[in-house]
C-alpha cells in the first residue's frame, strides 16, 4: 500500500496511515459507514456512522428544524441564532453567558422585580434572591463555591452526600438511558466518556442525601445540556418525564 500523497511504502497498512498522519498531518480514514458506505475518519475508531448518516445527529434526530432561526435579544437588543427544537430564543449566547441566574439578578435586572434578602446556608451570608425562588424554597447558596463545599461536606448525622445506593443508581440510570443524553441524545462516543448523571430534584433540597439518589429523580445528560439543567434553562419538569418514560 502506497502514501496517496507522497507515494512511499511502509510496510503496512497501519505503517501507511501513521506515515500520512505524522507526516502529511492528515490522518487516512480508519472507518466505513454503515449507512452510505463513505469512508471516513474517527479519532477513537469506535463510530458506526459518518455524520450526514448518524441517527442522533442533523436531520435523523427527532428535534431537526431544518435550519436555524435568527431573533433579537431581549435583553441587549442584538440579533442572535437559535434552533427552535433547543430553545425559545430570548437571550443572545453573550448574555447568558454573562448572567448569574443561581443568584437570581438577571431576571430582576430585565423586568425590574425587587430581590428579597437571604441568608447563605453554607457560609451565612446575606445574598439577594428573586421573590419566586424563597416561594419555591430555592437558591440556597450565595454562589457555586458556598454549594460546591456544601455538596463536599458531610450532612449532620455524619453521612456523606454521595454513598450509600447512588454508585448502583448511577450506573442503573446510564444502563436505562443507553449511556446517551437525554435531552440531545449525543452518545458516550460523541462526548468522550459517559454521560453526567443529573438529579432532577437538587440533593440539597433533601433531608436525607439518600432520598435523592432514585431512578425517577435522576436522567443522563451531557455536559452542556446538564449546565442548562443546572441553570433551569432545561425545565425540571420535562426532565422528570423524560426519566419516568424509561423506567419499567
Amino acid at each position: 500500500m502506497e502514501c496517496p500523497t507522497c507515494g512511499k511504502s511502509p510496510t503496512t497498512e497501519r505503517g501507511v496511515k501513521q506515515h500520512h498522519t505524522k507526516v502529511h498531518d492528515d490522518p487516512l480514514p480508519n472507518r466505513e459507514c454503515a449507512g452510505c458506505g463513505t469512508e471516513f475518519y474517527d479519532p477513537k475508531a469506535r463510530l458506526t456512522y459518518c455524520d450526514n448518516c448518524n441517527p442522533n445527529a442533523g436531520e435523523n434526530n427527532g428535534n431537526w428544524k431544518d435550519a436555524k432561526e435568527t431573533t433579537e435579544c431581549e435583553r441587549c437588543g442584538d440579533e442572535f441564532e437559535y434552533y427552535p427544537s433547543d430553545k425559545k430564543g430570548v437571550y443572545c449566547p453573550t448574555c447568558v453567558e454573562e448572567a448569574d441566574e443561581f443568584l437570581g439578578t438577571h431576571y430582576a435586572d430585565v423586568h425590574d422585580i425587587e430581590p428579597v434578602p437571604r441568608e447563605c446556608k453554607q457560609c451565612g451570608e446575606q445574598f439577594e434572591v428573586l421573590p419566586c425562588f424563597t416561594r419555591d424554597g430555592d437558591r440556597k447558596f450565595c454562589d457555586h463555591d458556598c454549594l460546591s463545599s456544601w455538596l463536599s461536606d458531610e450532612w449532620g448525622d455524619g453521612t456523606a452526600v454521595y454513598n450509600g445506593d447512588w454508585r448502583w443508581i448511577r450506573r442503573k440510570a446510564l444502563e436505562r438511558d443507553d449511556h446517551q443524553c437525554r435531552f440531545c441524545t449525543k452518545d458516550s462516543d460523541e462526548i468522550g466518556r459517559n454521560p453526567d448523571v443529573h438529579h432532577i430534584r437538587p440533593v440539597r433540597d433533601f433531608d436525607d442525601p439518600q432520598d435523592a439518589h432514585v431512578l425517577d429523580n435522576v436522567i443522563s445528560l451531557c455536559p452542556s445540556c446538564h449546565g442548562l439543567a443546572e441553570h433551569e434553562t432545561i425545565p425540571a419538569s420535562v426532565l422528570r418525564g423524560m426519566a419516568k418514560s424509561r423506567n419499567p
